[in-house]
């Protein structure tokens, strides 16, 4: 018992560790070692991690949680349309509808909330919510083109993530009414803010929970206890059930256009994977306009983690600890100021986070939150100004103010985000929505997502298989006119989407190439990238450089449901490809 009990707690230090180690690693920008000296670096640690992880999960058991194959029955799950229209159907036209709502209770003081995504050593590794700077919502937009193949629902949640097992229970909630009303799926995003409510588990009071959980998984003496509040996830469920109804509710018919602008790299960071190579800089946008001359709404995409807000930094009071939807809460605020409502899908984020270069302008920016404010609303004027010239906007009082002061604006270096800008042109998107999504069932093989899985720190529904453990996610594709989506469970890493030096032989740490092909090559260059989609699956980063190291480019791997995930993935990608092109 003592032999188990010490590599417990191996592990358990491991897993907090891995937790913290994103702004620790992120923020190092110093001289790293030569190439060779790295790469043996981390597979030291990394072998050291898989042994020490593999030793402590034969020690603990998983008959309490995991769920036999056999006896593991997949309910709530949407295939999409049934048929793949590859043109418009006759009389086709777009219809749309929109709602959202707070996802903050009022008497948040009844539950137990704590933040996700980051765990600081300085808040005695627990995110208490302390405060609240503006409000985590959820967004929602019913969609169909009138072939009658059903509706398609799309929710964004801001939240780290949500599983897909939590996604089938909003859905449970909804069957009746779904079938009423003739919906094809219902499809759940997370923005994966790290300054929300913690909707996974991973990121509460997890000292004290894996301690406890370990005591009750040794000695049968207690349950194991779910990371997140029940109670609170229960008043999430009903009022994402209840905007979804809202949005099919409210559907009117009218027009939907696409526009596209790079805005360039310097709005994006890829501070955490540099192995990985390929910079999706593209800002997404289309837009809705109802026949009866109602509110028009907004549908954005890009890739980049709203992280900003939730982490402690000496001089700011918050800690931390102060709820905020993040940059995509200031795009949504500026876009209602405009007269439109917002809908948001975050793109491909392994490793990216925002560029805050061109949003700081060397002006002061004395808390976190201020950064968030200013690169949102920064992003949310892009979008109004996609296919203006730079006249138009310097004489639009609504995108040219700057909030700055006249020293500001005089320091060296600072800039506007419309100078030298280009415009875009808008194209109609013609009625046609192809939906298709396939159930799927990805081996887990990281020691430490078991670990998590056996503790029930996150409500994955583990299957216990023959060759080990497994879940069932599910993997996605969207066609909007000619416009291709794919629909990711986790953070895909952008090289997986578009190609780059980590799926090669010379850039990778294993130094192979990467088996499988990218999202570009099966779907076309031109796909869109919705992450997080239906499931919160953690990292997707290359098979051929994957390595549980903990440091330089690769703390993802301790977040990822293991080393075969990207080629699993992009494998049955390919035939998802086969059926709907």
């Amino acid at each position: 018992m003592t032999k188990k009990k010490l590599v417990s707690f191996t592990l358990a230090v491991v897993m907090i560790f891995s937790l913290t180690a994103t702004p620790a690693f992120a923020a190092d920008g110093g001289e790293r070692a030569k190439a060779f000296f790295k790469d043996a670096l981390t597979k030291v640690i990394g072998l050291v991690m898989e042994t020490v992880t593999a030793a402590v999960n034969r020690t603990v058991s998983a008959d309490k949680v995991a769920v036999d194959e056999d006896d593991f029955v997949l309910t709530d799950f949407y295939s999409g349309t049934k048929t793949t229209l590859s043109k418009p159907a006759e009389n086709a036209r777009w219809s749309l509808g929109y709602d959202t709502q707070s996802l903050v209770p009022e008497n948040r003081e009844d539950y137990n909330l704590y933040l996700g995504g980051f765990i600081a050593p300085e808040n005695g590794f627990s995110n208490k919510v302390r405060d609240v700077y503006d409000d985590m919502k959820v967004r929602t937009i019913a969609l169909s083109d009138n072939s009658e193949r059903g509706t398609a629902v799309f929710a964004t949640i801001d939240c780290i993530g949500m599983t897909n097992t939590d996604i089938r229970n909003i859905r449970a909630m909804l069957r009746d009414f779904a079938e009423e009303n003739g919906i094809n799926s219902i499809n759940i995003f997370s923005t994966h803010c790290h300054s929300c409510i913690d909707t996974q588990g991973l990121w509460t009071d997890n000292v004290k929970t894996i301690f406890k959980n370990l005591f009750s998984a040794y000695t049968d003496i207690g349950e194991v206890k779910k990371g997140t509040d029940a109670k609170y996830m229960q008043f999430l469920f009903e009022k994402v059930s209840l905007s979804i109804k809202n949005a099919v509710g409210g559907m009117k018919t009218g027009g939907l256009t696409f526009s596209q602008k790079d805005i360039g790299a310097q709005y994006f960071n890829n501070k955490n994977r540099t192995t990985a190579t390929a910079m999706l800089s593209n800002l997404t946008k289309f837009t809705f306009t109802p026949d009866d001359g109602s509110t028009p709404t907004i549908i954005a995409n890009m890739a980049a983690h709203p992280d900003i807000v939730g982490l402690p930094v000496e001089g700011d009071s918050a800690n931390g600890q102060i709820l905020s939807g993040d940059y995509v809460y200031y795009i949504g605020e500026t876009l209602n100021q405009a007269g439109y409502n917002f809908m948001f899908f975050n793109g491909a984020i392994c490793g990216i986070y925002i560029g805050r270069e061109p949003t700081s302008d060397n002006v002061a920016l004395e808390r976190r939150v201020d950064i968030s404010i200013r690169y949102g609303r920064e992003i949310g004027r892009m979008l109004l100004a996609m296919n203006m010239t730079e006249d138009e906007i310097r004489n639009d009082p609504f995108l040219s103010v700057t909030g700055d002061s006249e020293e500001d604006m005089n320091r060296e270096g600072y800039s506007l985000w419309y100078q030298d800008w280009e415009p875009v042109f808008f194209e109609e998107v013609e009625p046609l929505l192809n939906v298709r999504l396939k159930s799927v069932r990805v081996p887990v093989t990281n020691n430490v997502i078991i670990f998590a899985g056996k503790l029930r720190l996150v409500n994955h529904t583990m299957i216990k298989t023959e060759k080990g453990f497994a879940v069932s996610t599910e993997i996605g594709f969207a066609q909007l006119g000619s416009h291709r989506i794919v629909m990711m469970p986790g953070e895909i890493c952008q090289d997986l989407v578009a190609g780059g030096s980590s799926l090669t032989k010379e850039g990778s740490i294993n130094k192979k190439d990467f088996s499988g092909k990218t999202v570009y090559e099966l779907f076309g260059e031109d796909t869109i990238v919705f992450g997080l989609a239906n499931d919160a699956v953690g990292y997707v980063v290359p098979d051929n450089d994957y390595c549980m190291g903990l440091v330089f480019d690769h703390y993802q791997e301790t977040l990822s449901l293991g080393k075969n995930t990207a080629s699993f993935l992009m494998k049955n990608y390919a035939g998802l490809a086969d059926e709907v092109l």
